[in-house]
């Protein structure tokens, strides 16, 4: 596991089938590899392990359902401006490579470390061992004649989650039974329905724990840093940070959200950046539901409709919107947070019928947002300006579907990456046909709708913008195989040209070291394996072999 500063940008986690294997041109449909439906044989379903399956047999006259969107999360791991730093599971140590000099210092931790996260506006981690029950708090030395600063706390056992709050003061970490199956480790189960919260102030840090609804699924704060919220299949526990951890050990009850009605286990919920409110989206329901989570009258809920049921959601920066797709309806409702849940009446409903869409991607301003579609091969984009009165809307087609979409910093170009039509494209009878069979992504530029698309020879992995959006890296690995494709893209936004760097093992994640200048690579390497690549020059250098204070090659 690693964490690295990424400053502003963006990282698409993972763009290979997590559980199937990649379509390779196999004739078995229902055996194809797949990460939206848009990638799988006419008329077949992407499922929830990444295989192309047939659809439900129906069981109304309404027919089978229309496929699913599918989200991809995009967050840029935190860290300090510097510093990249390695659970070294076998060596029970942490190690902390300089992105200026490429120095490598292991620090020992807990027993068998696998979740590591840095701490935000900080140049320190928190790594959380899988053995012992105990996290460990790394602060890295001021001068070379100084050791680094180490606190370890005591946490539940079996814990497999580490989340740190935006202000770098507070960490919940838990248990997430899905994190557990999809990474095949079911040797210790940790509880279902408690948390350890633990404050990471410099001296005074402490670790608390508490019992939450059943089940977390996910946590968020609110923008300050003050709260978290526990998302569980019973509601959302709000935890008071500050307060929990300067008392012992309590239950914090979890606040209904779903209309009992309907199942929880269909349900989609978000926290807005105020932290006052939570939208409910509760599956094929033609509505939005928001709930009060802070402040008076926790609990007390309100119902909008819709004019179909709600493909995703996405929440403005600042708390005071909510974006809500409805992709039967071809609209995007613009909602007001809390004044269109009180009175509906205000909600905004931009028609988008000329465009495609399903699923948003909004900008880290909130001004732009691109919607689309991953659940059919439709080669079309819409802009949306947030920012002007009567939202102006463009539509742009695109010479490939559209599996995800990652905007820079800056909100001006966006990388999408592309879906990857079903079939081998050696079998091709077009260009076209070619096209659509192979891999790639496209570049974006947002002020002119012009898209560069640059076919790979293998699925784009990774990818992350530079803190000025001058530059996006994004990561190709063709596996482990001796001759398979390892490489670095390197994409100059302002003109479309691409630079790939070869390397020496297959890449794992990409990220960015404002503070050294550096965008970084970690690769696949028994010794572990990262290369840095200067942010201007675009020169390589590579430390392999943490555990032995690496060998820099330039």
């Amino acid at each position: 596991m690693l964490a690295a500063a990424c400053g502003a940008s963006q990282e698409l986690d993972g763009a290979s089938p997590p559980y199937g294997t990649s379509d390779a041109g196999a004739s078995g449909s229902g055996s194809a590899g797949c990460l939206s439906s848009n990638e799988c044989p006419t008329g077949y379903l992407c499922n929830d392990f990444g295989v192309c399956v047939a659809p439900p047999t129906p069981t109304t006259d309404a027919g089978v359902p229309p496929p699913p969107e599918v989200e991809y999360e995009f967050g840029a791991p935190i860290s300090s401006e510097r510093f990249v730093y390695v659970a070294m599971t076998a060596q029970d140590e942490l190690a902390r490579i300089d992105g200026r000099s490429l120095e490598v210092v292991s620090t020992g931790v807990g027993k068998e470390p696998r979740e590591v996260s840095a701490i935000p506006h900080s140049d320190g981690a928190v790594v959380l061992d899988s053995i012992n029950g105990t996290v460990t708090v790394v602060r890295p030395r001021t001068n070379s004649s100084e050791p680094d600063r180490i606190r370890v706390l005591p946490t539940l056992q079996n814990l497999n989650r580490l989340d740190i709050d935006p202000s770098g003061r507070y960490a919940v970490i838990w248990f997430d039974l899905t994190k557990a199956l999809h990474d095949g480790v079911l040797t210790g189960i940790g509880s279902f329905q408690d948390v350890t919260v633990v404050r990471l102030a410099a001296g005074n840090e402490r670790a608390v724990d508490l019992t939450v609804g059943f089940r977390p699924r996910a946590i968020e704060f609110d923008a300050t840093g003050n709260r978290a919220y526990v998302i569980t299949q019973d509601g959302v526990s709000v935890i008071d940070l500050g307060y929990a951890t300067d008392h012992e050990a309590s239950i914090v009850p979890p606040i209904p959200m779903v209309d009992p009605a309907f199942s929880a286990d269909t349900s989609e919920i978000h926290v807005v950046a105020t932290g006052e409110y939570a939208t409910v989206s509760q599956g094929d329901v033609a509505a939005l539901r928001v709930v009060k989570v802070g402040g008076a009258n926790l609990g007390q809920a309100w119902t909008i409709p819709l004019a179909s049921p709600p493909t995703d959601v996405d929440l403005a920066p600042d708390g005071a919107r909510v974006y809500v797709v409805q992709r039967a309806a071809a609209k995007l409702a613009i909602v007001d947070i809390p004044g269109d849940a009180i009175t509906p009446g205000g909600i905004e409903q931009i028609d988008l019928s000329a465009g495609a869409l399903g699923s948003l991607t909004l900008s880290a301003n909130g001004t732009r947002a691109l919607l689309y579609t991953n659940a059919t091969l439709d080669e079309r984009i819409t802009l949306v300006k947030l920012d002007q009165p009567g939202y102006p809307r463009t539509t742009w087609p695109l010479k490939k579907s559209v599996r995800a979409v990652g905007l820079a910093p800056t909100g001006d170009t966006a990388i999408v990456i592309n879906a990857k039509a079903f079939g081998d494209p050696a079998t091709a009878a077009s260009v076209d046909e070619f096209i659509d069979r192979s891999y790639g992504y496209s570049l974006l530029d947002l002020a002119t709708g012009f898209a560069k698309l640059q076919i790979t020879p293998v699925d784009p992995g990774p990818f992350v913008y530079s803190p000025d959006g001058s530059k996006a890296y994004v990561a190709l690995d063709g596996g482990d195989g001796v001759v398979a494709t390892r490489a670095l893209q390197i994409v100059t936004t302002q003109t479309g040209v691409v630079t790939t760097k070869n390397l020496g093992s297959p890449p794992s994640a990409v990220g960015i070291l404002p503070g050294a200048g550096q965008a970084f690579v970690a690769q696949r390497h028994p010794l572990g394996r990262v290369s840095f690549v200067e942010l201007v020059a675009d020169t390589v250098r590579t430390v392999t072999g943490f555990d032995l204070n690496g060998n820099v090659v330039n």
